[in-house]
């Protein structure tokens, strides 16, 4: 390995200050060192990248500033031991101090110390810390860094901060994420804008919707929280980017009031044609990549009751004198097998599989005690495909517990994914090693903080009680929907 090589890859460097075995150095004054040509060190001199890092030049500058390191200024390690202290109120106020300098090697400490230390106690408190931060050469550095930084989860968090400001350049960073290369921050950016909820994102909403048909990703998740969020806007229910356009522009003057139009009364004239996704118990699959969680318990070979109002056929009344526990317990008795929950599942699940469109990609996953997956990856809705999932459903067999927690785990490890669906009729439990419901969902809140994954769930209204309440927790805290069977 050559010398520089071997350098890039034990000194790192950050925006005014470097990351070496001697610690994090910031790039002091060094004018009284007779260095006044080095410094000040911004990632905006002058310099090239090679195949295997930086070019001599940005080497030559790492030696130069290692082997006078003497002449560096210690970075106060005030907010690295409070990140490893985890400690809320220690880390915000090692940020605020940070903030206060407002420089963009200061904040730059922020983003590499806290906001990349994994943990969501301490990116939480350093947020909070840069509250106070003025506008200046550090906001600039955060804004830089918000769209470019490789780093999705940087992204993500600054994405939230920043739309929390009341700056143009802050506004128009949040914009410029609707075209981030990675969904999960395009999401985190439609969610500020809905919370913002500002008439003035409407025009970019639907830029954004655009960018997303041409290419190809009409269904997709980004696309259908765009017309979401628009539909909370305008108040109009409509599909394709050209629709929302010829409504922004012959409704303007009432949009731009943050007024909503009269439904009833939109016409629109040679618009686009809505695609008709497919759907699983009437909920609509808006997502071309998802992860069907399915619960094969031994509690799924239950039978529920006929729906209010349907029967075998016969004709009858309610009748009086008759004991209406032994009625009840007649009548399940005599249920067919068609009633039998996972019979229901298994049939509504080999339509849908038949009815996926090619562009879906798609997998499989049951669980009891134990998850049991069909690919360890998201697999193409092609008819050889399509062949394998229908005779994994065809093996479903209804045993074990309802190990809930183990199988959204497994969920989310599958690469790709963008959409959760799960199915199930009771709690997550499990007798050995139980589960505490509430702090599985505080658990998916955290691996999902970055992911913005939408969890749809699917209960029965025969187990709607405890069980209902969870899986429409579940999907509320993750923005996602729930759909109860009858």
């Amino acid at each position: 390995m050559s010398r520089t090589a071997s350098i890039s890859k034990v000194i790192g460097t950050g925006r005014g200050f470097i990351i070496s075995p001697l610690g994090i150095v910031r790039m002091g004054d060094m004018s009284t060192a007779g260095n006044r040509h080095l410094l000040p060190f911004e990632p905006s001199s002058r310099y090239t990248r090679g195949p295997e890092g930086e070019s001599m030049n940005m080497a030559v500058l790492l030696v130069l500033s290692s082997l006078l390191s003497p002449a560096m200024e210690r970075i106060d390690s005030t907010l690295e031991k409070a990140v490893a202290s985890a400690r809320a109120d220690a880390v915000r106020a090692a940020v605020e101090v940070l903030a206060a300098e407002g420089t963009s090697s200061a904040i730059e400490e922020v983003i590499v110390v806290a906001l990349l230390a994994d943990d969501a106690v301490v990116e939480k408190a350093a947020i909070a810390g840069l509250v106070g931060l003025q506008p200046g050469s550090g906001l600039d550095w955060l804004c830089t860094q918000a769209n470019q930084h490789p780093r999705k989860e940087v992204r993500d968090l600054l994405i939230g901060f920043l739309a929390e400001r009341s700056e143009a350049e802050c506004f128009r960073v949040v914009l410029q994420a609707l075209y981030d290369e990675e969904d999960s921050v395009a999401l985190c950016a439609i969610e500020a804008l809905r919370l913002k909820s500002h008439p003035g994102s409407i025009p970019h909403m639907i830029r954004a919707l655009k960018h997303q048909e041409d290419r190809d990703r009409d269904l997709s998740v980004v696309a259908e929280r765009i017309r979401e969020m628009l539909s909370d806007l305008t108040g109009a229910d409509l599909f394709a980017a050209s629709e929302w356009d010829a409504l922004w522009k012959g409704n303007k003057k009432t949009l731009t009031k943050g007024k909503k139009v009269d439904a009833t009364k939109i016409v629109l004239k040679g618009t686009g044609v809505k695609i008709d996704p497919p759907s699983f118990f009437g909920q609509e699959l808006v997502s071309e990549k998802i992860v069907f969680v399915l619960d094969t318990s031994i509690s799924m070979q239950e039978k529920d009751p006929l729906p209010e109002g349907e029967g075998d056929g016969k004709k009858g009344g309610r009748g009086t004198g008759v004991d209406s526990v032994n009625k009840k317990k007649d009548a399940n008795d005599e249920l067919p097998n068609s009633r039998m929950r996972l019979r229901r599942v298994q049939r509504e699940l080999k339509r849908m599989i038949r009815e996926l469109p090619r562009s879906f990609r798609f997998c499989l996953l049951t669980f009891d005690r134990d998850v049991n997956r069909m690919s360890d990856q998201l697999v193409s809705a092609t008819p050889d495909q399509k062949r394998r999932a229908i005779k994994f459903v065809d093996g479903f067999d209804p045993q074990g517990f309802t190990s809930t927690d183990l199988a959204l785990d497994s969920a989310f490890k599958i690469p790709g994914v963008r959409t959760i669906v799960l199915l199930s009729d009771g709690m997550p439990f499990r007798v050995k090693d139980p589960i505490d419901p509430e702090q599985l969902l505080d658990h998916i809140e955290e691996i999902n903080r970055f992911e913005h994954i939408p969890i749809h769930s699917v209960g029965f209204k025969a187990t709607s009680g405890n069980a209902g309440g969870f899986l429409e927790e579940l999907s509320r805290r993750t923005r996602g929907k729930y759909t109860e069977v009858p």
